[in-house]
């Protein structure tokens, strides 16, 4: 847009060298097709700012333009921030929500509303993604209302020892009122684009010592985008629980319109299905315990291999208690025999259900299904006052259950 288009309704610079150059409201939507804008299709009118910087206001200069529907509210907005050549884009899109209800006593008598907004925000720097975030606030209705705030921002990186892509990610989650201390949680990962939901925890902050354990629990999963990351990384932490000595298994998801949740595969590989009929009530819960679950067979398929080389004579005990620890040789035993005497439920229900193999990895997926759940009881504790939209997505939201056919 040339800047001597654009209506000028001040002149005064202040010492930073910025003045306001436009502020016009209430325009046609229509109108921002010819200003060469991206009109959202809810959207009935926009607003448009021109500001200029660095008394170069020819060359220096943001552009906000907010666009609202027909009942005034938000629903986009686009800045841009002109520097010489450099042009730096953000668009956000807003959301409201309905209003949730939290229960202030037993049984729901009492309750408490929640209104919540969700802030989706792209930024692009000369044409190239800088960061993603996105932003969802919860507001109780209240005369002195709750705020809880819950934030991701991922930002694109390249490690350098293996000189690949990679992403950090920023996790906020706060509560504040007022004359009241703030609460937070801040964790930044680095994710590995290269192993899918992969993520090592770099930092974190926490308000107060209580919620460091909180901050730091592998089963702290954050939602980071539209993809399925949250099986991918209950995955990681259930591996981290298992202590494998030597490569973890890979993880591969699926989708096949089965009662099978998934599977183990003796080249190490955990494979788990995200249409399997039985997660549809609770999918996070049902996947949590069928990675557990799968990952069992994974951790006990490693040490009974440790086993195996023992009995041969390529290792010594020393070397087999590092994979297998002495207390744990009896019950490898009994797994590896298990396993040789293996029945597929296909067979025999039955004795597939008591085969000790699959007696101990259901086991170990119920025990990752308990911290999974304490874990969310804790944050749930922290930060009572949060709409379900908030932390946990819904699971149409983030693990593409929207476009599973219920009835294939």
């Amino acid at each position: 847009m040339n800047i001597n288009s654009v209506k000028n309704i001040a002149s005064k610079i202040t010492r930073n060298g910025a003045a306001l150059l436009r502020k016009e409201s209430g325009l046609n939507a229509q109108q921002a097709l010819q200003e060469g804008l991206r009109m959202p299709a809810n959207a009935a009118t926009y607003d448009a700012v021109r500001v200029g910087r660095n008394f170069n206001h020819n060359e220096h200069y943001t552009d906000v333009f907010t666009f609202r529907n027909k009942s005034g509210e938000i629903v986009s907005r686009y800045t841009k921030k002109v520097d010489g050549t450099n042009i730096k884009e953000t668009r956000q899109g807003f959301e409201e929500f309905l209003p949730d209800e939290f229960e202030l006593t037993v049984g729901g008598s009492d309750v408490l509303e929640l209104f919540a907004k969700k802030i989706n925000s792209y930024t692009r720097e000369n044409g190239k993604i800088t960061s993603i975030s996105q932003d969802v606030f919860t507001i109780t209705d209240e005369a002195k209302p709750v705020v809880t705030h819950y934030q991701k921002t991922i930002t694109p990186g390249r490690t350098v020892l293996l000189n690949r892509n990679t992403n950090y990610e920023t996790i906020l989650l706060e509560q504040r009122k007022n004359g009241e201390k703030t609460k937070f949680i801040k964790n930044k990962y680095e994710t590995d684009e290269c192993a899918a939901g992969d993520f090592n925890l770099m930092e974190s902050a926490v308000s107060d010592p209580e919620l460091k354990q909180i901050a730091e629990n592998t089963y702290f999963l954050p939602y980071v985008s539209a993809k399925p990351k949250f099986p991918y990384r209950m995955a990681q932490a259930c591996i981290k629980d298992a202590e494998f000595t030597g490569l973890p298994p890979e993880i591969i998801l699926y989708k096949a319109a089965s009662s099978k949740s998934g599977f183990y595969s003796i080249a190490g590989i955990v494979n788990i299905n995200l249409k399997n009929k039985r997660n549809m009530a609770m999918p996070r819960e049902s996947l949590t315990k069928a990675i557990g679950h799968e990952i069992s067979h994974a951790k006990w398929d490693e040490k009974c291999r440790h086993l195996d080389m023992y009995d041969c004579g390529f290792i010594d005990k020393d070397e087999l208690y590092i994979a297998c620890k002495e207390a744990d040789i009896p019950k490898a035993r009994r797994y590896k025999k298990a396993i040789e005497n293996y029945t597929s439920a296909d067979v025999d229900m039955d004795k597939y259900k008591n085969n000790y193999a699959e007696v101990v990895a259901r086991e170990e997926g119920q025990e990752a299904l308990k911290k999974y759940r304490e874990l969310d009881k804790n944050i749930s504790l922290q930060f009572p006052y949060r709409h379900h939209f908030q932390f946990y997505a819904t699971p149409l939201d983030e693990d593409f259950f929207m476009s599973l056919n219920f009835l294939s």
